[in-house]
């Protein structure tokens, strides 16, 4: 026959253009992930919360805060947010509101929490240090209050909260743009200065002036303190309480590294003395930012001098004013190249 059954012909794969093949084989949209399933008997404590909070809310008629209406969408969507962040300006009773709801419940499932420009003063301080004071102590490790308007009686509370019979969580602190000047400097140190766990600390353009390096320099001093960074940059330190500083930081052993950029000091000889000092006996301290500040090209050689020994210096930042002669001293020095004994990486 000259034609065989249709049967007997092959079978011919079926090819479609590469437009119709993504039409009609695209892999379906993944559906957001959904919170884990509570084991029989335990308790769900972002519902408990959720409960909780919007009765509170009722029964003071406070408004809503749009960064927690966030962070309740991505609990929803993602199972978990460790970061609370409020970036914006809120009610003050809203915000206490949330914080007491929380201590209430026992929430126990936040790692930092950071205010950043929100204008909300003291009072967002004391509401968040009354939810850091609970039992248990939540489990916070970074708590950051940004340009919020501290006054001496917010780093009152705060001293407080980690303090020696605190919260032990906490390992980093910023308070940066906050103007409390040295009252609110030493109103800090009263807790800081017998706090064993913060390992970062930041109080950059605070208007410290040069009657609270002295509280800073007790900070430093404790023999039990951990901090490892401390940046204070754009303060009014001056000589003397640059002096105060670089004295506390010569005992403090865990200090990697130490800004002071821009904090209106100059080459006297006392802050040449004690730097050279510091550079030989605190061996930890590899980082220093001296930048912007009044030293000189004769200032720079003569810590330069003091360096070509000392293997430990990694970044030595001085001024921007030297010579080129001496930048490039510098460079080398902590670079490796001119130390005896350190090779090159």
């Amino acid at each position: 026959a000259p034609f065989a059954p249709a049967a007997a012909h092959p079978a011919r794969p079926l090819c479609l253009p590469v437009w119709a093949s993504r039409l009609f084989f695209a892999s379906p949209r993944m559906a957001p992930k959904k919170k884990p399933a509570k084991a029989e008997g335990e308790v769900d404590l972002f519902e408990e919360f959720k409960k909780k909070h919007k009765k509170n809310e009722q029964e003071f008629e406070t408004p809503k805060i749009p960064a927690v209406q966030e962070i309740m969408k991505k609990m929803e969507e993602l199972g978990e947010c460790k970061a609370w962040c409020f970036d914006s300006e809120f009610d003050p009773m809203a915000f206490r509101i949330l914080w007491h709801t929380l201590e209430q419940v026992h929430y126990n499932e936040i790692s930092a929490i950071r205010v950043w420009k929100c204008r909300g003063g003291d009072e967002s301080v004391r509401s968040i240090c009354y939810y850091l004071d609970s039992d248990p102590k939540p489990p916070v490790q970074d708590l950051q209050f940004t340009d919020n308007g501290l006054t001496a009686l917010g780093c009152e509370f705060l001293a407080r909260t980690l303090g020696p019979n605190g919260n032990k969580e906490i390992n980093l602190l910023r308070l940066d743009y906050n103007p409390f000047g040295t009252p609110g400097m030493e109103k800090l140190s009263l807790g800081l200065s017998q706090n064993e766990k913060l390992r970062h600390l930041s109080l950059q353009y605070c208007n410290i002036g040069q009657d609270g390096g002295q509280y800073i320099g007790h900070i430093l001093m404790y023999f039990r303190c951990a901090l490892e960074v401390l940046k204070l940059r754009g303060n009014y330190l001056g000589n003397p309480g640059i002096v105060d500083v670089l004295s506390g930081a010569r005992r403090a052993k865990a200090l990697v590294e130490l800004d002071v950029y821009d904090n209106k000091f100059s080459d006297s000889p006392e802050v040449i003395t004690i730097l050279k000092d510091l550079f030989t006996n605190n061996i930890s301290l590899s980082r220093y930012d001296l930048s912007g500040n009044q030293i000189s090209d004769i200032g720079a050689h003569q810590l330069v001098q003091a360096m070509i020994p000392l293997s430990h210096l990694d970044k030595v930042f001085v001024t921007e004013q030297v010579s080129t002669k001496t930048w490039e001293a510098l460079e080398e020095v902590t670079s490796g190249k001119g130390k005896k004994g350190k090779k090159k990486k």
